[in-house]
């Protein structure tokens, strides 16, 4: 099943490669919703120690990261470079993701930081190929906002599936409504996902290697840092996505301490994500006719005058928080695929610059920059809580509850907006990338004249 000549996948091909977005988002929504109150709350750890942990678990992806993103990119294997290293994750992630959402034995700050850890570490086998994959699968500027929004998509349906099925789960068999009867039904979600995953993501070509030169990882970071788009397409990608970073460990506090609701009304949550991949849609469509940047923008902004709207619940209105969640859904829907269709061409234009194919590296950088939007947002708003005498378990007075209101509605404003701002004026656009192309196409057809006439 070879890509056509087009450099466009088939429908059947993007559901092929898109699969596993699904599990893996599965295995992410009770990371970013859930962990930290179920830690804290019901593991008995402190709301401090498990921010704490949140955070410094991520230090050994600094390493990590950029070795595998590396040894990707000159893996040559009979069955792919990106492939081989996705099936040794798949096993590591699913054990530690059962050892965090089903705990066993005595749960210490150490048992909470070793299965943290691992699960990292995981999660960086299967994700850095797999994204560097999508981005060699197509050379064409709206082709790879199509794979994008395909995998985005299929991300977005996993994350509904966590959160839908322990709802139905606990309405038809009265096991799933509670923090850990949850983690326990996405568990089995997320390893099922990934059971079928695995074939299909077989069945999809890599496509051929781009041989270059050879180049130093010291000299490889030399030349990334002097590409100017990268460095504001990944820092303007982090502040816009710390704003739902540090929402996803508050939302449960703030239905059970503002909104005096229960946590089984995650329901609601169903309506964000459905709002969210309409946006993921939306946002492909008019990126195809504004571009990736100015859509981008027009997400942020509708983000950024959604979110205040939390200010105005109080208890019981557990409900009138749908309409915030479905205009930020939609807004936060640009987040997802443009931007993962934006680095796609930076790694182009470095690739011009260097002469050497590094796209695993590339998106091994952006993955601990995403892994670091996560683990400084926990550990940061956490601790912040904390400082405030905030507790998890128990009853709060009016500084406490005022400060995890303020905390919860404001701080991701300033996240947005500076990440507009950084946006702004970013210079890749469809016609450069057309200019960019066209540069590559015509070198390798040098190089291969070359090698024809020798």
């Amino acid at each position: 099943m070879a890509i056509n000549n087009t450099g466009s996948m088939t429908n059947r091909q993007l559901i092929s490669y898109a699969f596993m977005e699904g599990p893996l988002a599965m295995a992410a929504t009770p990371m970013a919703l859930f962990i930290a109150p179920f830690y804290s709350r019901d593991m008995g750890l402190s709301l401090a120690a498990v921010g704490t942990i949140l955070m410094l678990a991520r230090l050994s992806d600094v390493l990590t990261d950029p070795i595998v993103g590396r040894l990707s990119d000159r893996t040559r294997t009979g069955y792919g470079r990106r492939k081989p290293w996705i099936f040794l994750g798949v096993p590591l992630t699913l054990l530690s993701m059962w050892m965090l959402f089903y705990p066993q034995g005595e749960v210490t700050n150490a048992y909470f930081a070793l299965w943290l850890v691992l699960l990292w570490l995981g999660w960086t086998f299967i994700a850095i190929p797999y994204y560097a994959w999508g981005a060699e699968i197509s050379p064409h500027y709206h082709e790879r906002t199509r794979i994008a929004s395909w995998r985005t998509s299929a991300g977005l349906i996993g994350t509904l599936i966590a959160i839908l099925v322990p709802l139905l789960t606990g309405l038809w068999l009265g096991y799933g409504n509670a923090v850990p009867e949850s983690l326990h039904v996405i568990a089995i979600c997320a390893t099922v996902g990934m059971v079928f995953a695995v074939p299909l993501m077989w069945s999809v070509p890599e496509g051929q290697p781009i041989e270059s030169r050879q180049i130093s990882m010291k000299e490889g970071f030399r030349v990334m840092w002097a590409n100017g788009p990268f460095k504001r397409l990944m820092f303007g990608f982090m502040m816009a996505a710390l704003g739902p970073a540090i929402g996803g460990p508050l939302y449960i506090l703030f239905v059970i301490h503002v909104l005096e609701a229960s946590v089984s009304s995650n329901v609601v949550l169903l309506v964000f994500y459905v709002a969210n991949l309409m946006g993921v849609l939306l946002w492909n469509q008019v990126a195809r006719r504004v571009g990736k940047r100015k859509a981008w923008l027009m997400g942020m902004t509708t983000a950024i005058i959604a979110q205040p709207g939390y200010w105005f619940l109080g208890p019981g209105d557990l409900y009138w928080m749908m309409g915030v969640f479905f205009l930020l859904g939609i807004g936060i829907g640009s987040f997802s695929a443009l931007p993962a269709a934006m680095k796609a061409d930076v790694v182009d234009l470095d690739r011009l610059r260097s002469g050497e194919d590094r796209t695993g590296l590339f998106f091994s950088i952006w993955s601990l920059a995403n892994k670091f939007v996560i683990a400084f947002a926990a550990g940061f708003v956490l601790n912040l809580l904390a400082f405030f005498d905030f507790d998890a378990s128990g009853t709060n007075g009016a500084d406490q509850i005022m400060a995890l209101r303020v905390i919860f509605v404001f701080l991701p404003v300033v996240f947005y907006a500076i990440g507009f701002a950084v946006m702004w004026n970013y210079p890749i656009s469809e016609e450069r990338h057309k200019r960019m192309i066209g540069l590559l196409e015509r070198r390798s057809e040098r190089k291969a004249r070359a090698a024809a006439a020798a």
